[in-house]
């Protein structure tokens, strides 16, 4: 992670599901989501499911800080999705983090 980002951070996180994880998977990433909305630090968070491909998920989340994605990452509704992420996860969790171009000049 940029350590360096100051600002808001954007976090753009996708991923599919095993289908036969997919009942299982969605109370614990719906979890995630409402206890994520909830820390102090956190902006934005959603995830959003492919209409065309229900097992392909985007987690978009907007935080204070990377300090503040870091905090998040040590909760245990992150760490339930994580849990999730090492048994029912298809191929390549792939994440991207976003600075504003305003807070980059």
């Amino acid at each position: 992670m940029h350590e360096e980002q100051r600002g808001v951070v954007t976090v753009v996180a996708a991923f599919h599901i095993n289908p036969g994880h997919l009942d299982a998977a969605l109370p614990v990433i719906a979890a995630c989501v409402k206890a994520s909305r909830q820390e102090a630090t956190n902006l934005a968070y959603t995830c959003r499911q492919d209409l065309d491909d229900p097992s392909h998920f985007v987690f978009i989340e907007q935080w204070r800080s990377v300090a503040a994605i870091h905090e998040h990452e040590k909760l245990p509704h992150f760490l339930a999705v994580k849990a999730l992420f090492e048994n029912g996860l298809a191929g390549s969790l792939h994440v991207t983090l976003l600075g504003d171009v305003d807070s980059l000049s």
